[in-house]
This record gives C-alpha cells, sequence and structure tokens, in this order.
C-alpha cells in the first residue's frame, strides 16, 4: 500500500480550511499554511542542515501547532523526528537522543536550559529554538521566513516507511524507541473513521502531549487526514477544557485522570456538554463509577484499548455498548485481530477466561529502534504480546483486567490491582486510588493501597480495608493503606506503578 501527502492534497482541495488552532499562542492555521510552512521546514533541514531521508531530528517542546507543522514537515522529507517526553530528567533524555543518533535537534523556548544541555552533551552542532534565537541556535520562524515558500509535497510512501519515533517509558528497563510508520498512521485514521465517524466539519480538542501516541493519533493526525480541525491545547487546563466543550469542541479524547478533574470541576454538575458528539477514553482503566457519574449527565464515554506499538488503536466501543456494559472496551477495530491465550502454553482461550491479549494486523509497528532483541521477544508468530491480562464474554466484547507486570501473588491467588482500585474509587470521599503487591511473610504479597482523599473528606484505613473486604474476596482486599496528598501518575496520565513501588514497596511505610 502506498500513502499519498494527504496534507499537501487538502491544501490544494480546500485551502482556507482551519487545520490547527492554537490555544495558547491563539494562532489559527489553514491547511494551505500548514501545509507552507511545513514545507518551509523541510526546505530548511534540506538546504541548510543538510538532512538527509533517514535523518533523525530531536524535538522537545509542548503541544503546538508548530509542533505539528515540524512533524509534517520530517515526512516530507523522509527524516525521522523522534518526540522527546518533556517530563523527563535530563540524563533520561541523553540516554534517550544517544540511542536515537540525531542529525539535529530542536526545542521550544520553554525547554531553553534543557534543550541546550542537551545539545551540549551529545554534541548535536544543528539546533533550533522556536522562540528568539541565541548565539549559534537558529531561531524557528526565521528559519522558516527564509525558505521559498514553495510547496513540497510528500512521494508516496510504502506502509512500512518510518515517520517518527516513539519512546517507551522504560517501566520495564531501558526506553525503547517504537517504530512509528505510514502504515500505522493511515491504518489508526481509518479504524478512527469508521469507529468515531470523525468529518470535516469537527473540532477535536486535544488536550493529551504530542509526545505520546494518544495526542499525535486520537485523534489529531486522523483529523488532518479527514480535513478537520484540531484545537490544540499546550497542557492540559481543567477550566479551559470545560470552556471548549460546552462552546466549541465536537470530539473529546482523554485519560481517566482527565475525565476525574472534570468530573471534580465546580461547574460539572450544571455544565452542558450537548455540543460534544463524541466522548472516548482510553490509556489505563477507568472506574466505572466514574463512568457512571458522567452518563448521569448523559454523556457516554466510549471506552477504548491501545498501545504504543499499535498506532494506537485496537479496541473502542461504540455508544450502544458502552451504555449496555458499563467497563468494556468492546470489539478489535476494523483492522485489528484479538485473541486471549494462556501465558505459559500460548493456547487460545475462551469466553471468560483471563489470560494475556495478543494482537495483530497492519496497524502494529514493525518493532524497535535498533532493537531486534525487543522486537523478537515483543511478537510470537505474527502476535504482538501485549503483557495485558485480558478476556472476552459471549458476545465478544472484550475487557482489559490488569498489566500483568502489575499483577501479585498473594497466598497463591492471582490479584489484579485495577479491580481492587476500581472498588475503592467507589467509596465517597476517594479521589484517586492506586494499589501494589508488597511483601508478606504469610502470604507472599499482599496489597497495599495509595488513597488521595477529596478536599475535606474524613477516611479511615480500617474503613478502606472494610469496604474492600465486603466487596471483593478476602485474599484481593488491601491489608496496608497509605494516604497522599496526590497518586503518582506518568505522561500518559495513568498510574506510574513503578514510582509508587519505589515510594510505597516497603512494608513499614
Amino acid at each position: 500500500m502506498l500513502i499519498p501527502d494527504w496534507l499537501a492534497k487538502h491544501a490544494a482541495q480546500f485551502p482556507q480550511q482551519v487545520a490547527l488552532v492554537d490555544l495558547h499562542s491563539k494562532r489559527s492555521v489553514s491547511y494551505a499554511q500548514l501545509n507552507e510552512r511545513a514545507s518551509r521546514f523541510a526546505e530548511f533541514m534540506r538546504e541548510r542542515w543538510q538532512i538527509q531521508p533517514g535523518d533523525r531530528v530531536v524535538v522537545l517542546a509542548h503541544s503546538s501547532s508548530d509542533y505539528v507543522e515540524m512533524l509534517y514537515g520530517c515526512g516530507k522529507l523522509g527524516a525521522i523526528m523522534v518526540c522527546l517526553n518533556w517530563r523527563l530528567a535530563l540524563p533520561e533524555l541523553s540516554g534517550i537522543v544517544a540511542d536515537a543518533e540525531p542529525a539535529a535537534i530542536v526545542w521550544g523556548e520553554e525547554f531553553e536550559p534543557t534543550g541546550a544541555a542537551l545539545a551540549d552533551a551529545c554534541g548535536l552542532a544543528r539546533r533550533m529554538v522556536t522562540g528568539v534565537p541565541r548565539g549559534n541556535v537558529a531561531g524557528y520562524e526565521a528559519a522558516l521566513a527564509a525558505m521559498s515558500g514553495a510547496s513540497i509535497e510528500m512521494p508516496w510512501r510504502k506502509h512500512e516507511d518510518v515517520w517518527y519515533l516513539l519512546y517507551t517509558a522504560g517501566t520495564t528497563g531501558k526506553p525503547k524507541g517504537v517504530l512509528q510508520t505510514w502504515g500505522m498512521a493511515f491504518t489508526n485514521a481509518v479504524n478512527g473513521m469508521l469507529a468515531v465517524g470523525l468529518q470535516r466539519e469537527d473540532k477535536l480538542l486535544s488536550v493529551l502531549p504530542y509526545f505520546h501516541t494518544g495526542g499525535l493519533n486520537l485523534y489529531m493526525n486522523p483529523m488532518i487526514m479527514v480535513g478537520g480541525t484540531t484545537l490544540i491545547m499546550r497542557q492540559f487546563d481543567v477550566d479551559q477544557t470545560m470552556e471548549l466543550l460546552e462552546n466549541e469542541a465536537t470530539i473529546m479524547f482523554g485519560v481517566p485522570a482527565i475525565y476525574l478533574f472534570l468530573s471534580q470541576h465546580r461547574r460539572f454538575a450544571s455544565a452542558n456538554f450537548s455540543r460534544v458528539r463524541n466522548w472516548a477514553c482510553g490509556g489505563a482503566p477507568i472506574p466505572r463509577t466514574l463512568l457512571e457519574q458522567y452518563l448521569a449527565k448523559g454523556v457516554t464515554i466510549c471506552f477504548g484499548f491501545g498501545m504504543t506499538e499499535t498506532g494506537p488503536t485496537v479496541f473502542l466501543t461504540d455508544e450502544a455498548t458502552a451504555r449496555r456494559k458499563v467497563g468494556t472496551v468492546g470489539k478489535p477495530v476494523m483492522y485489528v485481530e484479538g485473541r486471549v491465550v494462556d501465558s505459559a502454553t500460548r493456547e487460545p482461550l475462551g469466553a471468560n477466561q483471563r489470560g494475556e491479549l495478543l494482537l495483530r494486523g497492519p496497524g502494529l509497528t514493525p518493532g524497535y529502534w535498533r532493537n531486534p532483541e525487543a522486537t523478537a521477544k515483543a511478537y510470537a508468530d505474527g502476535w504482538l504480546c501485549t503483557g495485558d491480562i485480558a478476556y472476552f464474554d459471549e458476545e465478544g466484547d472484550y475487557y482489559i483486567v490488569d498489566r500483568s507486570k502489575d499483577m501479585y501473588i498473594s497466598g497463591g491467588e492471582n490479584v489484579y490491582p485495577a479491580e481492587v482500585e476500581n472498588v475503592i474509587f467507589q467509596m465517597e470521599g476517594v479521589a484517586e486510588a492506586a494499589v501494589i503487591g508488597v511483601h508478606d511473610g504469610k502470604w507472599g504479597e499482599v496489597g497495599k493501597a495509595i488513597v488521595a482523599l477529596k478536599p475535606g473528606a474524613q477516611v479511615t484505613a480500617e474503613q478502606v480495608i472494610a469496604h474492600c473486604k465486603a466487596r471483593l474476596a478476602g485474599f484481593k482486599a488491601p491489608k496496608h493503606v497509605v494516604f497522599v496528598p496526590a497518586v503518582a501518575r506518568n505522561a500518559a496520565g495513568k498510574l506510574d506503578k513503578p514510582t509508587l513501588r519505589r515510594q510505597f514497596g516497603d512494608v513499614a511505610q
């Protein structure tokens, strides 16, 4: 399959259609302007930096219209953009950059000290900043202005051609660069169009960071492919999000933490969300009580599932299923096949049997950047081994139980923290909850709950344990409870289990 430059085609067909609205800079960018600015960036890289197809260009910046221009500029030239997680520390970023071996670096002016230090540490002479240039650092706007402005149309790309790299969070060791191909982007966009019905008249509220597959592909890239408008939020802001959901956006995708923060907003009960025609969520298990809280307002959140390695969408419920089966991720989307297998034997399991989720289809990554060992380990007979525990019911709708690595064994029984967290979250006064396994001399491991309360709430550890024992098998109830101001989350909005295990893995804490 060959993939065209859909940005250039839209610029030719409806040049004045608004492609992007940068909510931080207040800039509105039409498809003609987006295509021109992406072309200028590609021309600068080619003419001034001598960047060749396949060279890597690392970008450290907040979400913005500039970021999208750079992404599509790299696409036009055939350079591979490396999207850096700005929440990482300099040593972590340095390790990623060393692995990617880029030819150039661009950073947002808000990351001036880190960007410059990273360029120095990695010996990168080709450098650019989105703000005012300093010394030998090129300025983004000046660089674009110095180019001809002639449209550069990307040659038709093959399915397997790499567009950009996204590095995993490194929860299982050294971060891995996940290859993101044009075929993955195309397949994900088609899956999104079929599942959500994306159209040119839509306005997507884009609140997730662009160093994450959710930010780029749920649904910014699909919206550009369909010719719609994306409202880009530099960083999630609950007040601004509430305002836009009531007055402008028609499509919303968030992670559970974002929906939680919105539900706790002072105006949530009275808010009118009738403009938004599709709500979706993914990235981590979402508490049933939170879904029901939105249902009570007439809002159906279509819960889904995906991974950086899957482009990301592989499951997404329709509204009828989301209302009828609260908690399911539904059936695999059009171009994905799913299977649940016994983790030890790899034998397929039947309905309501828990096992590891395997996936295959054209939207999956071909592998990891310069890491054939990790690539080989990730796949078994053409199936991606997700490491997630799942099951499907008699109707074929899937449920994600938890990450296999987060599971712990108490008295010989498997305990999936997400199930326990969901129960704790049902308690009045609980704002957030996470559960980890800690050592126990009698049972091997037992649960420890890390709980954040709503302002003014009074909840005791004994009440948390009693609440769980009344609703779960005894071995699933946590034995220890610790209260914190806020539960640690990673850049994707997921509970940061590695950090929580480091902080609270000692039973005495």
